[in-house]
């Protein structure tokens, strides 16, 4: 029963969502897509933005989830929506490459996607979670070509502003200090995970 509540108000939201500035697609992600959801489990969403965007995508995203009660804080997270992963129709390969996110990414299910990223997803890392004995599930659908703008002038000074604000904000979370800490805040994925399941390659990285 949490499993199918969870996949509705995960595809609820991720419509939503997908409404705001920066936002390109939304997949789900994490033990709701891997079909193992619980009464305490979250929803997490693996979002990704439009090339140079990111900030914008996370600030209205967390502004809108804040705002409404959806977003997944340490005191309450059973059925919270917590996009804990950003990253830009750019720069679909994961960076981190183990057995850990063969797993998690393999299982990773589109729930908004007008354009068609999920392939491109698929076909950015489908070598080495293959490697790892897992697969991504077979698309059968016409593969629409991936195109990407540069930002207007405007969206990118909006985007250097809240860039800077949420940058400062997270250095500022006690958090952001904890030993094994896998943060990245890049202008192409932003991750910020102070205590990741998985240690085996730890890593700050900031700019």
């Amino acid at each position: 029963m949490n499993q199918e509540k969870f996949l509705r108000k995960a595809r609820t939201w991720a419509r939503i969502c997908g409404l705001l500035p920066g936002v390109q697609a939304i997949f789900l992600s994490g033990s709701v897509a891997q079909g193992r959801a619980t009464n305490i489990s979250d929803i997490d969403f693996f979002i990704i933005a439009r090339h140079g965007q990111i900030w914008t995508a996370r600030f209205f995203v967390f502004a809108l989830l804040y705002a409404t009660g959806q977003m997944r804080t340490n005191t309450h997270h059973a059925g919270k929506i917590c996009p804990n992963h950003f990253i830009t129709e750019t720069h679909l390969r994961i960076r981190e490459r183990d057995l850990y996110a063969a797993k998690l990414f393999s299982h990773n299910k589109p729930l908004y996607d007008p354009n068609g990223i999920f392939w491109h997803f698929v076909q950015e890392n489908k070598d080495w979670v293959q490697k790892h004995g897992e697969h991504f599930p077979i698309i059968e659908k016409d593969i629409i070509p991936l195109r990407t703008r540069k930002p207007w002038a405007f969206e990118q000074w909006f985007e250097s502003c809240v860039a800077l604000a949420q940058k400062e904000k997270i250095r500022r979370n006690p958090e952001y200090r904890l030993p094994g800490a896998k943060i990245v805040l890049e202008d192409y994925e932003l991750r910020f995970h102070p205590k990741p399941r998985n240690r085996s390659q730890d890593y700050k990285i900031t700019r």
